[in-house]
């Protein structure tokens, strides 16, 4: 990986990139089954906050910029005025990364670092392949393991296995913390039946 120098140019660059203590990392376009996650995700967390009272809003892989040497691209993001206003900045309520073969060691690493020094409540990390979801809730500065869901794999496909996988009990349905009144369904955010139109 070849580490370029930041100036001006790199901002105006328009590929898509991340910038981590002023290393710049250049993203590949997600796969189909990422960005079916990232909107069945954002769609069931708008769809929730257009009935209700909560101001909130979902919005997909905007820029989080940090500092110079610091600009993170979340795969999805949770803004409320009312955390806004608690901490006196914009700043997320809940990131979450989706992860894929190229990033997958930073998200679980150095970006849970960053998305811990900027104060975000809740970090969520989405594995595709084992459709598992791990969120990870902010104490004392940083992120402890608070919940773990995940739905059983088709027994016919075969799946790469992270260092940490483990045996987890299946949980289809669950309520964010911070929004108890939602339920959430697995099988919504891993719904890939439409991906074959593509």
């Amino acid at each position: 990986m070849q580490d370029y120098a930041i100036d001006d140019n790199v901002f105006s660059d328009k590929r898509r990139k991340e910038i981590i203590d002023g290393r710049i990392y250049l993203m590949a376009s997600p796969s189909e089954k990422h960005v079916s996650i990232q909107y069945n995700l954002c769609s069931i967390f708008n769809e929730y906050f257009r009935k209700g009272k909560n101001k909130c809003l979902a919005i997909l892989a905007k820029d989080l910029y940090i500092s110079r040497t610091n600009w993170l691209i979340p795969d999805l993001l949770i803004y409320c005025k009312d955390n806004n206003e608690k901490k006196n900045k914009k700043v997320p309520l809940i990131v979450v990364e989706i992860l894929s073969e190229s990033t997958w060691k930073r998200d679980v690493t150095v970006k849970m670092k960053k998305y811990a020094e900027l104060e975000i409540e809740e970090y969520w990390i989405i594995d595709p392949d084992t459709q598992r979801l791990t969120i990870y809730k902010l104490e004392d500065g940083k992120y402890e393991q608070s919940e773990l869901y995940n739905l059983p794999l088709p027994v016919e496909e075969d799946v790469p296995i992270k260092p940490d996988d483990e045996e987890v009990e299946i949980i289809k349905n669950f309520s964010p913390a911070f929004f108890p009144e939602l339920t959430v369904s697995l099988e919504d955010i891993f719904n890939f039946e439409n991906l074959d139109i593509l």
